[in-house]
């Protein structure tokens, strides 16, 4: 079995665990990004170079790739690339080549941060209220529903690119005079947590999670975080689970503001503080070969994972 790792990037260490479990199966990572100097790719078994997502190109690359490696299965990293992916499904199928994702209309879904908060809240799903007009902000701080400080950030993107905090009205204001396509968020931070969780892609069940209190971030990913158990936030992913429709590996924000647990965003593919999961033992890769093999995994029972190990990132270096 062959998976190629599509925008690879610096996710390192997604393309040694997918290693260590294809090795036991002979397989191999293919591992492409549209940067030579992109880290993964030197740790990969083959790498190779695509276009970006948005070059007219890169479609027609990324299939003369997979038919020279003989891939079996593509997983991405990047959320732009997801959509793409998604939207040309039939291609892939007419090539017998699995996607590891969601649909499309679940990724377009966990891409757009407005949606996703409408999304949760007609399924009752507890979220983080979530606006993209300063007058409706307005309106319910009138009301006193909603009072400042507010998060602003862009409705579609990732890696708390553009994020800013409004202290005050006319800092709101500002903000969306300057930028397009913002949303409002309620600062709901007491404690922040990712979840790892994977759903099976055949048959969409929960098979298993991974809960961390992130205790610090870089560059919009977790930095260091310690494992935890949380009953509420257990029943929350439960229910998100069965209430929704996404599939394989997803990484979820949530926050706890006074004493409740809320949804802040959800990202359908491998966030960048999986490794505390994979190194506690919940091992997503083993999952997904699973399903790539047409074998549906055991259903959740219980927590895979010791409470208060803690992960901690540092940087190493490689000479090519």
């Amino acid at each position: 079995m062959n998976i190629l790792i599509s925008s690879a990037g610096r996710r390192v260490k997604v393309v040694q665990y997918f290693k260590e479990n294809l090795n036991e199966v002979n397989g191999k990572v293919i591992a492409v990004d549209c940067d030579i100097k992109a880290p993964a790719l030197y740790f990969a078994d083959e790498k190779d170079i695509i276009p970006r997502v948005d070059n007219e190109y890169y479609l027609e690359k990324l299939l003369n790739i997979c038919k020279k490696y003989k891939v079996d299965a593509i997983l991405s990293l990047i959320d732009p690339e997801l959509e793409i992916l998604a939207a040309n499904k039939k291609v892939f199928d007419e090539l017998n080549i699995k996607l590891i994702l969601s649909s499309l209309e679940m990724l377009a879904i966990g891409y757009d941060k407005q949606a996703t908060y409408e999304y949760l809240f007609e399924k009752g799903i507890p979220c983080v209220p979530t606006f993209n007009k300063v007058e409706i902000v307005e309106r319910k701080i009138e009301q006193r529903l909603l009072e400042f400080p507010f998060i602003v950030k862009p409705q579609r993107g990732s890696a708390s690119i553009g994020i800013e905090i409004a202290n005050d009205l006319e800092e709101l204001k500002k903000l969306f005079a300057k930028e397009d396509n913002l949303i409002i968020q309620p600062f709901y931070k007491d404690k922040e947590f990712g979840v790892d969780v994977y759903v099976d892609l055949i048959d969409g069940h929960l098979v298993d999670f991974f809960i961390k209190e992130k205790i610090s971030m870089r560059s919009g990913e977790t930095d260091k975080s310690i494992a935890i158990h949380n009953r509420e936030i257990s029943s929350l992913i439960r229910d998100f689970v069965v209430e929704t429709n996404f599939r394989g590996q997803i990484d979820i924000d949530c926050f706890e503001y006074e004493g409740q647990y809320y949804i802040s965003e959800i990202n359908p593919r491998f966030g960048g503080g999986y490794p505390h999961a994979y190194e506690a033992g919940v091992n997503f890769m083993k999952y997904i070969i699973e399903n790539l093999n047409d074998r549906v995994n055991k259903k959740y029972t219980s927590y895979n994972y010791e409470a208060g190990n803690i992960m901690m990132k540092y940087d190493n270096v490689k000479l090519i």
